[in-house]
């Protein structure tokens, strides 16, 4: 299914179910309360995010703090089948449960699959991370977990009986202490900070890349690592095919002893391949196109092994950062502040009147008009390239630093009780 025909199901069936189930559990409560959960008998986690590449790798901060403070229980994870790759080589991962987004039927088919499994084996903790999805409140739901927390963003009345605890989605937060309110939440003593760095993964010899990146072979070659791409998700992150082309030229005749090295999605190989084109024969020999060609292992290990990674806003961005690699994030929809306490990267963001728009529309209002994204030039990016190259400037922060906890209960803000 499209992202649009999704989104309108989503408002279509779920608003009204859930405002009704909202009800039904508000009656409930008035004559039984939920018990807060009892963290030495905790022997099942379930983390569910349906979207997002990025979102689930800020969510590993989470996921690794769940497991060290939870050591004896299972973490489980429900997701999309895109994602499936992604949390294999999680290895505070313990279970990945599969719902199958692509139609309708089997949309239908994995959830009541999935949801029998959780019905089997109840999770004692169930952590819903999407904030726009009715659909994950109602598999929150019949999932009939002991304990439930979800997050909120906006007035959220109809969702407030349904979970024991809601969890403020603070959009000038970065996303993965976010995350970690849940952690905080359930009193871990233990708090992992740093994104999962897939050390595990490079015990693994690098000969596997190199032979199908012949050009990379030489290891004095250094590289560049371009992503000129966003996922469907939120299209308006891409900034325009001709800024790249014209961005590459320009790094090339500027540091002609570099690589670059242009990446994509199997989705996006037609796009990435027109910019390849469209840079001329002058300067292929100095650009390999991998779209298309890499696994998830082998692109983590390019961008690993790289020494700059120009990006705009989507998952590849997320790994660069849980690599702590030198990075030029390219920001519009989404305000940087949201992953502001990243090492190395340097953030350029217009902060235009109608941005950032993502944590209030579905669908971005300017339909594709991205005016957030077409301010910004090739010259500040390539500003950003020579000062990073001359070690000038190394990063940059969003925002100033936030509270999370009150100080002497170590107890999270924004947590929203149920009300009767």
């Amino acid at each position: 299914m499209k992202l649009k025909s999704k989104i309108y199901i989503d408002k279509l069936i779920g608003i009204p179910i859930v405002f009704l189930l909202n009800l039904i559990f508000r009656f409930f409560l008035l004559f039984k309360q939920e018990k807060e959960p009892d963290n030495s008998t905790i022997k099942r986690v379930v983390v569910c995010k349906f979207m997002g590449m990025g979102s689930i790798i800020q969510s590993t901060s989470l996921l690794m703090s769940l497991k060290n403070n939870f050591p004896n229980a299972q973490i489980v994870f429900v997701t999309a089948p895109k994602n499936r790759t992604l949390l294999q080589n999680f290895p505070f991962v313990d279970k990945i449960l599969i719902v199958n987004d692509k139609t309708l039927i089997s949309l239908f088919t994995s959830s009541i699959k999935t949801v029998f499994d959780l019905w089997i084996n109840k999770a004692d903790i169930f952590i819903d991370l999407e904030i726009y999805s009715y659909f994950s409140t109602l598999f929150t739901i019949f999932c009939f977990p002991k304990y439930k927390i979800g997050f909120y963003r906006k007035e959220s009345r109809i969702q407030l009986g349904v979970y024991s605890k809601m969890i403020y989605f603070n959009t000038k937060a970065p996303v993965n202490n976010i995350y970690l309110q849940a952690a905080i939440l359930l009193q871990c003593n233990s708090i992992v900070i740093k994104l999962y760095n897939y050390q595990h993964l490079f015990e693994i010899n690098s000969v596997f890349l190199n032979n199908k990146l012949e050009k990379l072979n030489d290891p004095s070659k250094e590289y560049i690592v371009i992503n000129p791409n966003a996922s469907d998700l939120r299209i308006e992150r891409r900034w325009d095919s001709t800024n790249f082309t014209e961005l590459i030229k320009r790094i090339i005749e500027n540091y002609p002893d570099k690589l670059i090295v242009l990446i994509g999605s199997s989705e996006e190989v037609e796009y990435v391949e027109n910019i390849f084109q469209a840079i001329g024969k002058k300067y292929h020999a100095k650009v390999i196109n991998t779209a298309g060609m890499l696994s998830l292992a082998e692109l983590i290990n390019l961008i690993r092994h790289s020494s700059l990674m120009i990006t705009n806003d989507t998952g590849p961005m997320h790994i660069a950062f849980s690599l702590n690699k030198k990075t030029i994030a390219l920001f519009g929809p989404c305000s940087p502040s949201d992953y502001n306490n990243q090492q190395n990267v340097f953030f350029i963001y217009k902060n235009i009147y109608c941005s950032p728009c993502v944590h209030n529309f579905s669908i971005s209002p300017c339909k594709g008009d991205n005016q957030c994204m077409k301010l910004i030039k090739t010259d500040e990016v390539m500003a950003a390239v020579k000062n990073i190259f001359d070690n000038k400037l190394l990063s940059t922060n969003a925002n100033s630093e936030i509270q999370y906890t009150f100080t002497e209960k170590n107890f999270p803000f924004g947590i929203v009780k149920r009300r009767l």
